[in-house]
């Protein structure tokens, strides 16, 4: 079992891919390495991310230097993003946040909005606690949150894991939980 990432560990990964790649690639970090690298969580289990290039040999550059980081660094690293089992609102790679570059590889924290969503859908006890982190350290806002489920609770299709019906459930039960622990205030019911 490889060790969990910490941010030290989550910067060393950052730094080797950076070196690792000829072409320009995006890396939008996802799930809790948005936490680990904001200060906000210690560790994660993987570092989750979704990568994009314009030049397809950027892509094949980081999924052949992937194995190899991994086992120099024993992280796990996961390809995963909200949009491999919901729908994703329109525009959330362009509200993705810039935070560094490592030589080619442009870092990006995934839209905000869309992580607290992905988050509830699962509604693991990790991911609402991740969710409380986010809301009340002001990183994403319960307003942004709404906006970004009224633009997808309708759509038809890019449900793979959870039903509309299932993460309305789950997202108002954040909604209690959220006004219950004082993160929420009541005006942004």
């Amino acid at each position: 079992m490889r060790a969990l990432a910490d941010r030290a560990r989550l910067i060393l990964f950052l730094k080797a891919l950076g070196e690792s790649i000829r072409a320009p690639v995006r890396l939008y970090l996802v799930g809790g390495s948005v936490l680990v690298d904001l200060g906000l969580r210690e560790t994660t289990l993987d570092v989750d991310y979704v990568a994009a290039s314009d030049r397809p040999e950027g892509l094949g550059e980081v999924e052949r230097a992937l194995p190899r980081l991994k086992d120099e660094l024993n992280i796990n690293v996961e390809p995963a993003s909200p949009g491999d089992f919901m729908p994703v609102p329109a525009g959330a790679f362009t509200r993705a946040r810039f935070v560094g570059s490592y030589g080619l590889l442009s870092v990006y924290h995934y839209d905000y909005p869309t992580l607290v969503l992905a988050k509830i859908a699962r509604s693991t006890e990790r991911d609402l606690s991740d969710v409380e982190l986010l809301l009340r350290e002001g990183v994403a806002s319960w307003a942004e949150v709404e906006h970004a489920w009224a633009e997808i609770r309708e759509r038809e299709t890019g449900w793979l894991r959870h039903t509309p019906a299932q993460v309305e459930k789950r997202f108002e039960a954040a909604r209690s939980r959220l006004r219950l622990a004082g993160v929420m205030p009541e005006t942004d019911l």
